[in-house]
């Protein structure tokens, strides 16, 4: 099955496996909605959702970023 033109939306897609499993949708085609509350650096972890949709875009998808916290 193949993932050019979904839509996924990934929940802590900002850093960690979140990140990684939007990468590898990314370079499949697909479309991702980043949801997560990392909009400022920290200083301790790298990445927030804008730098991530930037890795997104890098690899081939289209990137949403979407600031929130769903917990």
């Amino acid at each position: 099955m193949s993932l050019e033109g979904k839509t996924l939306f990934i929940s802590g897609g900002s850093r960690g496996i979140g990140l990684a499993i939007a990468l590898r949708a990314a370079r499949d085609g697909a479309n991702v909605t980043i949801a997560a509350k990392t909009a400022e650096p920290h200083p301790k972890l790298p990445g927030t959702i804008y730098s991530a949709a930037q890795e997104i875009e890098q690899a081939g998808g289209k990137a949403l970023p979407v600031l929130c916290d769903i917990r």
